[in-house]
């Protein structure tokens, strides 16, 4: 026993032990502003609804039930997104690595202890993180929504009966959310089970990358269909619409309903597909993981470690493109360290999958919401959007930061050709790919001129976005520090938000009002060009005046000051000459 809850802790430790938790932050502190960032939409949506259930008193009972439903299927939805999204960044961390192999095997401990403690360990993951997420909202929810009809039943029994029917509430807005939490977490164990079963190791690291993206994509995609899906619940129930059978989230309102005594037919059949999909989960993932805990602790071991360091093909072809789109040796070399980093970390390609499946979940909406000719309009200035905000974020995030006095040895007087190489990737790595694949649908939407008008007027939109993105970025991306909680994230999200709405949807406004008059399109364009040559302006006067490459962001100061004394000496020495 002593050696199982050893283990367990050890094991529990390692999921906050990995690459996306920076390694310069307190753990604690970083996790604990994670998981009540997580917590807040849970617990502020009870509060903003309440005065909506007051109002929907003065109906019959029956009028309530669509928002109860809604409700209900945001909190499903939130679930299985947040342990999701949690389960593919602690991929790694699902099953014991090649560290935890080679530390544990030598000593003293069984084989069943070490396999037992880490089922312990995963299950203790879940169940804390789901409690931790949701507890409040499970709580709070009930509280704020529900209602007893006492009828002619005397004050004290109506007491004891509304309190016991709201415990019973609570009751089942718990276990169905740990259950929606269970199912998205089993379904993925039992994924990296298959495939640990059936790829080697070096194939299961290349193909666990591409399932995690894969993964990344379809929950954000889920949770944004969510309010379409959710506001048409009672039609959909009435049509009894597959749409509800193919909607997890819906599985486990229907198993909600029937908790609370509801014997509808539609959610009798979505409960049943909630319980089995939970137990069928569960199943294939202790069969995965099992035979797949025997197998991995060999095939691991006689793995060769350090051998993502080997040239691979995608470094030759990076090489070959960043040789014809970079005219100048260190721009090229910026571009090619770009390409190469994005296709070997896996953690950066994960965060640009995230941007970009968000993007497609907001296409996938306007597609739902609107004609697939208005749609389109709007379409690539989302994904470019999004595609660019990733490529930007991840490029201030590092990749072996301990490696990055090579560049800062080598730092010249050329500096400004490293950053027209981020430049440069972002536009041949994020606009040039994302709009040769819209491009053929331009024009089988649109007669040849309005495609080709359309084509001109996103990608132009779009260099003007890279270069607003890189407007104050002085670093070597993937070379800089990046200290934990810099960012307001408050602020940070509001800023985005308007800025998205302001390019993608303002901007597709203004296409569609400057299309029908060709006049309207030469004012546009020589806009457009004012604005390009106003940031070369701004780059060339950088220049003159010298700045140096950033290598350590270092966070904000505990105790800011306001450098009067050195103020005063700029003053006094200004005044002496």
């Amino acid at each position: 026993m002593p050696q199982f809850l050893a283990l367990v802790r050890h094991f529990f430790g390692r999921f906050f032990d990995n690459e996306f938790v920076a390694h310069n932050a307190d753990v604690q502190v970083t996790v604990t502003k994670t998981l009540a960032l997580l917590a807040s939409p849970g617990m502020l949506l009870p509060f903003f609804r309440y005065t909506t259930y007051l109002a929907l008193d003065a109906y019959p009972p029956e009028a309530r039930m669509a928002t109860l439903w809604f409700d209900r299927c945001f909190f499903f939805s939130f679930s299985i997104l947040v342990m999701g999204a949690v389960t593919v960044l602690e991929w790694d961390a699902l099953f014991p690595d090649r560290r935890d192999y080679v530390s544990l095997i030598p000593l003293p401990i069984r084989a069943r202890t070490m396999f037992l403690a880490k089922i312990g360990a995963l299950g203790l993951f879940l169940l804390g993180f789901t409690a931790a997420v949701n507890a409040i909202s499970t709580v709070l929810f009930p509280i704020i929504s529900y209602r007893y009809r006492a009828g002619g039943l005397s004050v004290g029994l109506a007491t004891i009966l509304g309190f016991s029917g709201l415990g019973w509430t609570i009751a089942a807005q718990g276990i169905s959310v740990f259950m929606a939490s269970a199912f998205v977490f089993l379904s993925l164990v039992a994924i990296e089970g298959l495939l640990l079963n059936v790829l080697s190791v070096r194939w299961f690291r290349k193909a666990s990358v591409y399932a995690q993206c894969a993964m990344i994509f379809a929950l954000l995609s889920l949770f944004f269909l969510f309010p379409n899906i959710a506001a048409s619940i009672p039609r959909l129930k009435a049509a009894n619409s597959w749409v509800l059978y193919a909607f997890p989230p819906a599985w486990f309102l229907g198993l909600n309903e029937v908790l609370l005594g509801s014997r509808d037919a539609v959610f009798l059949a979505l409960a049943r597909i909630a319980e089995w999909g939970v137990a069928g989960a569960a199943m294939v993932a202790a069969i995965a993981y099992a035979v797949a805990y025997r197998r991995h602790v060999k095939r691991t071991l006689e793995s060769i470690e350090g051998t993502e360091g080997v040239r691979t093909r995608i470094d030759e072809w990076m090489s070959w493109l960043a040789d014809r789109i970079a005219p100048h040796p260190l721009e090229r070399a910026t571009v090619a360290f770009i390409g190469k980093t994005i296709a070997r970390s896996p953690r950066h390609r994960i965060f640009l999958a995230a941007y970009a499946g968000v993007g497609c979940a907001f296409v996938l909406q306007a597609l739902a919401g609107t004609k697939l000719r208005e749609a389109w309009l709007s379409i690539p200035l989302v994904l470019s959007f999004f595609v660019l905000s990733g490529m930007r974020y991840i490029f201030t995030l590092p990749s072996e930061l301990a490696a990055n006095w090579v560049f800062r040895v080598t730092e010249s007087e050329e500096r400004r050709r490293a950053l027209d190489g981020a430049r440069t990737a972002m536009l041949w790595m994020g606009v040039a790919p994302l709009f040769a694949a819209l491009a053929p649908f331009y024009f089988v939407l649109w007669p040849a001129w309005i495609a080709l008008a359309h084509f001109v007027f996103s990608v132009t939109i779009s260099v003007i976005l890279v270069d607003i993105l890189l407007l104050d970025f002085w670093k070597i991306p993937f070379t800089c520090s990046y200290p934990p909680g810099k960012a307001n994230v408050t602020i940070l999200w509001i800023f985005y938000w308007l800025a998205f709405t302001t390019y993608a949807y303002s901007m597709a406004s203004l296409e569609a009002w400057m299309v029908r008059q060709s006049a309207r399109l030469i004012v546009f364009y020589a806009v457009a060009a004012v604005i390009w040559m106003g940031f070369q302006w701004y780059r060339k006067r950088w220049d003159q005046v010298g700045f140096t490459l950033v290598f350590d962001d270092a966070p904000d100061p505990v105790v800011r000051t306001l450098n009067l004394s050195e103020f005063a000496w700029r003053r006094k020495r200004s005044a002496a000459g």
